[in-house]
């Protein structure tokens, strides 16, 4: 009996468990066992950051095509532009002043003043342009086409003063130049020195090169001088000549460049130029003290005249 018992209280007491814990469970749905587990609301849960891999392209090196134009640009390691190197072949261009007396042939005596010919010193300017090629060895040549003007730059006027006061009138003036082109061909030898810069107070390096040059060309000449002299009662002569000559140039001589290592030199130079006169036409007027004037035009050809020394002083940039 009292068996009996305790197994009807065991039954009753699984039954009443089983009701308090019972869940619904359909079927084939799956039973978490920690759904009905809840957080605290003091607990707060961290995040976490899902890493997302990030991928590197590999770096590629182009390499060029036999096929395609690659450019280039001549510079230093630092960047900067290459310098200027004088063994390789360059653009030329020149300017420069020179000097020369050209040969007029002004002649006339009278009372007051005389006139010989002689040579009349003439100022002025040379341009040019051409291209230097570096043979090897030190050696350059250079091919330039040249235009030069020279001319006189002070006309020489004289009038009668307060001790003159029988002169009403008196002057002489002269004028004159000489243009033309040439063709000119150089032939060089270069060499480093080390020289010390006056302005910058630092020491640098200069290319000399000593040069022989020849030339040839075309040019033409105009000339002219006036001369009056008049007292009003004794003394009353006057003479005009105008003298033009269409020239051929020959010429030969040498100098020294001194280029800096940016490309710029300046230059000094002589050379004799042999004028061959093609053609000179002369109008002269002659006036000789109380004689009758005259005037007379000549045509001449094939005129000699002396080899004309010329001097000269300069600059250019060779690129």
């Amino acid at each position: 009996m009292t068996k009996f018992l305790l197994s009807i209280l065991l039954l009753i007491s699984a039954s009443s468990f089983a009701q308090d814990s019972q869940v619904s469970v359909t079927e084939g749905e799956t039973v978490d066992p920690l759904a009905d587990l809840t957080v605290p609301e003091s607990v707060t849960p961290i995040p976490q950051e899902e890493s997302t891999p990030v991928s590197v392209a590999p770096i590629e090196t182009p390499v060029p095509d036999s096929t395609s134009p690659v450019l280039t640009t001549e510079t230093s390691l630092d960047g900067d532009e290459k310098p200027f190197n004088p063994l390789e072949s360059h653009w030329v261009s020149i300017f420069g002043f020179e000097y020369l007396k050209y040969d007029v042939p002004f002649e006339f005596s009278g009372e007051k003043k005389s006139f010989s010919p002689e040579g009349q010193g003439m100022w002025g300017g040379r341009l040019g342009f051409g291209g230097e090629l570096y043979l090897g060895l030190g050696l350059v040549t250079t091919t330039r086409i040249e235009g030069f003007y020279v001319g006189t730059l002070f006309s020489r006027v004289l009038n009668a003063g307060p001790n003159d006061e029988d002169v009403e009138f008196a002057y002489t003036k002269r004028n004159g130049n000489v243009w033309g082109v040439e063709a000119t061909q150089t032939l060089g030898f270069i060499f480093d020195f080390k020289t010390k810069n006056p302005i910058l107070d630092e020491w640098s390096y200069l290319t000399m090169e000593p040069f022989v040059e020849a030339g040839i060309g075309r040019a033409y000449a105009y000339n002219r001088i006036n001369y009056d002299y008049d007292t009003g009662t004794t003394t009353n002569e006057g003479y005009r000549q105008r003298v033009r000559d269409d020239l051929t140039i020959v010429k030969f001589g040498g100098g020294i460049n001194f280029t800096s290592s940016s490309g710029y030199f300046l230059y000094l130079k002589a050379f004799v130029n042999s004028f061959d006169i093609i053609e000179r036409r002369i109008r002269t007027y002659t006036r000789p003290d109380q004689e009758t004037d005259s005037l007379v035009k000549e045509k001449l050809k094939d005129v000699n005249i002396d080899p004309i020394m010329t001097y000269a002083l300069g600059g250019g940039y060779k690129f």
